[in-house]
């Protein structure tokens, strides 16, 4: 777990800095801090920038982000792969190396997911690998949504979901508002049009249980149509309209 103890000294690194609380770990790079049992390193840290500031302030951040990162990496002894590090409109993804090791992690932030559907968290973790870990996180059921359609989405994490089912992370009645969850990160995902659910495993696709309602809006989503209050209560679809990525789809 030494890897998961270098992007913890990342993490560490970022809570001296106040523009990075606005920044949310999210998914499976959240879910290897917070499941303290799981085992499991991904080599990535993924953010969602959560915020309601303009554009301009967010460019502001970003530009903070952009310039001090070099600076924060080498004092816990990583560098920048300048070469395979990518800059888009949407994702800053950084290919970073432990310069000890020599082993390669991605940090990757997203400009695009700023609205979420629950609240983020504040976790802090205390053990035998991490002394006192500030850990900024989207909720811990969003992160499972997201987790699931990351694999959905086709990472290799199909071991982790065994040892979340089998060692009951998740309670029976928590599924269904996570897959309501799912479906809406399904729906605004990039890679929608290859996610087929008929694939998935079936532990997953029996306790996600999709109805008829819920492929009617995913089919929807497929004509262009992306009906938000069909799968979630009024105050969280309304909350998701400002969603960059559901604006854009529904321009």
């Amino acid at each position: 777990m030494d890897r998961l103890r270098r992007l913890g000294d990342i993490l560490q690194a970022f809570d001296a800095y106040d523009v990075f609380e606005y920044y949310k770990l999210n998914g499976a790079s959240a879910l290897q801090f917070l499941i303290i049992d799981l085992g499991f390193v991904t080599n990535e840290l993924n953010f969602d920038l959560d915020t309601n500031l303009d554009i301009k302030k967010v460019n502001e951040l970003r530009n903070i982000v952009n310039r001090e990162l070099p600076k924060i990496l080498q004092q816990k002894n990583f560098s920048l792969d300048v070469k395979h590090t990518q800059l888009t409109g949407r994702i800053d993804s950084y290919v970073i190396i432990d310069n000890t090791t020599k082993h390669e992690y991605k940090l990757n932030f997203n400009y695009l997911n700023r609205v979420h559907v629950l609240n983020p968290e504040y976790f802090a973790r205390k053990d035998n690998q991490f002394e006192d870990l500030h850990i900024y996180a989207l909720s811990t059921l969003e992160n499972y949504a997201k987790f699931f359609v990351e694999i959905f989405e086709g990472k290799p994490f199909i071991n982790v979901l065994d040892h979340v089912i089998a060692s009951n992370k998740i309670m029976p009645q928590q599924y269904p508002f996570i897959k309501k969850m799912v479906l809406f990160y399904i729906a605004i995902s990039d890679m929608k049009q290859q996610i087929n659910l008929d694939l998935m495993p079936l532990k997953l696709k029996t306790l996600l249980n999709f109805n008829e309602n819920d492929l009617l809006f995913l089919d929807k989503v497929n004509q262009g149509v992306l009906d938000i209050p069909m799968i979630l209560p009024p105050t969280m679809a309304s909350k998701l309209d400002n969603h960059p990525k559901v604006k854009l789809m529904r321009q």
